[in-house]
């Protein structure tokens, strides 16, 4: 086990039961707290510098949930996504020897998220706090959050620009270049719950995401060094309540 899983880990041993204090503070007895699973799928956008490098694609994961109080719910949340087809891999380069541009035939250029955060969502006004869990019910709620992310971006197969032959050889590739991390990120943003019966919910939300990392310049292909790692998303998810 890595030494930023055993922090988040207790991290979480941490949160859990400093949110049951608070429930009871609020008046809530402690066997009257729910718990919750649940899955969701995203539409992720890349933002600023990371927007040149990826376009748009889809996220997807599953939470626990932990109803604290009317006010607070905390969530523990593993998500996956994937960039394919990054820009990189059909972005030409300038050839010094002829003047022309040129394109890497069998590039690729990749990047994966796997991230395990804590969320708390804040049922902010006295009528969000009053429903919830019947059917027909729905509350709006702020979330804000922070984690760990372990991306990797890899790009392979790309020409060696600087060669000195002419013509260019486009079999000359330069080795793997490879940027990979595991980091802190911070998530903001703003959602709906609608319970479509009584205990399971719709949960719709929006957020911006702020990993603090880097990928290494690509000069050649007019690439500046991109950091942080900026992404919007927005989705849905099903959650499934029941008592502890």
């Amino acid at each position: 086990m890595t030494r930023t899983l055993r922090i988040f880990l207790l991290g979480v041993l941490l949160v859990l039961p400093s949110g049951e204090l608070f429930a009871e503070s609020q008046g809530a007895p402690a066997d009257q707290n729910r718990w919750g699973i649940g899955g969701f799928v995203d539409y992720q956008v890349p933002l600023f510098n990371l927007r040149d490098r990826y376009g748009q694609t889809g996220k997807y994961g599953f939470n626990l949930n932990y109803v604290a109080s009317n006010l607070v719910t905390v969530e523990v949340e593993y998500h996956y996504s994937k960039f394919d087809n990054g820009k990189l891999a059909s972005t030409p380069f300038t050839y010094p020897i002829d003047g022309r541009d040129h394109t890497s035939p069998n590039a690729s250029s990749t990047m994966t998220y796997n991230s395990l955060c804590v969320n708390a969502l804040v049922f902010v006004g006295e009528e969000n706090q009053q429903h919830g869990f019947q059917a027909k019910d729905y509350r709006y709620y702020l979330a804000l959050g922070g984690g760990f992310f372990r991306y990797n971006a890899e790009n392979r197969n790309l020409v060696w620009p600087s060669q000195t032959s002419n013509p260019i050889d486009l079999e000359e590739v330069m080795p793997p270049q490879i940027d990979k991390r595991t980091t802190i990120a911070l998530t903001a943003g703003t959602g709906m719950e609608a319970f479509l019966v009584d205990n399971i919910s719709l949960d719709v939300r929006a957020r911006l995401n702020f990993v603090i990392g880097e990928l290494r310049p690509r000069l050649f292909y007019g690439l500046e060094r991109t950091r942080p790692l900026m992404s919007f998303d927005i989705g849905a998810g099903l959650k499934f309540y029941f008592w502890r």
